[in-house]
């Protein structure tokens, strides 16, 4: 099921129904920013060239996720080259990745790098949303709030509930109960992260609760 046409920072609340009814096994992960040659010194990959990486992330995702698995992928797949669009050489190698990844099954949470409203770029997930939020995904009973950019005031935070982001590659400050689930972070490993096993680790710590500002 490919969504399409939502408007900016609203939810398709099917695809976190989704994620709690299936079975298969979840794992979540973002900024790969695949093709992505700055990526290189900016967040220091120790790769020499922008195809090793992407080599190397393609093969960690396959290493990490099976098949008939669920990746969610919060934001910034692939980072295009210059100029204001996608041209037809920047799909054309985001399609060569995706099909490069053996799980059929991709759910997209996008992020300040991915286009919006370009039908064929969404074609290539099994949904593309801007945020999800639920309770129940993976068997968690905790509200899941996943979304590209890190919060401090989420759906549920006072209940226990859980934010899983992207964007700063691990430059951000921690909260409890808040993840970047980037490959950029030390504790991921460039890899995606089974998310019943993440959610075990962040359950260590307490809610924190609501930050009231005077």
């Amino acid at each position: 099921m490919v969504l399409r046409g939502r408007a900016r920072y609203r939810s398709r609340m099917s695809t976190a129904k989704d994620l709690a009814r299936t079975e298969r096994r979840i794992f979540v992960t973002a900024d790969t920013h695949f093709r992505h040659a700055e990526a290189l010194e900016t967040f220091a990959r120790p790769f020499g060239t922008v195809d090793e990486m992407d080599a190397a992330l393609v093969a960690r995702i396959n290493e990490t996720v099976g098949v008939k698995d669920i990746l969610v992928h919060l934001g910034d797949f692939m980072v295009k080259g210059g100029g204001r669009g996608w041209e037809e050489d920047d799909l054309r190698r985001a399609e060569r990745l995706r099909d490069a990844i053996h799980c059929r099954r991709i759910v997209l949470v996008r992020g300040n790098h991915d286009p919006n409203g370009e039908k064929r770029f969404d074609a290539m997930f099994e949904s593309v949303d801007d945020i999800v939020s639920g309770r129940g995904i993976a068997g968690v009973d905790e509200r899941i709030v996943m979304f590209h950019y890190p919060i401090d005031q989420w759906q549920g935070r006072p209940n226990g509930g859980f934010h899983l982001h992207g964007h700063v590659h691990g430059f951000g400050a921690h909260l409890a109960r808040r993840f970047d689930v980037g490959v950029d972070v030390a504790a991921n490993a460039m890899r995606p992260r089974l998310l019943v096993e993440l959610i075990a680790e962040m359950r260590r710590e307490a809610p924190s609760g609501f930050t009231r500002v005077s």
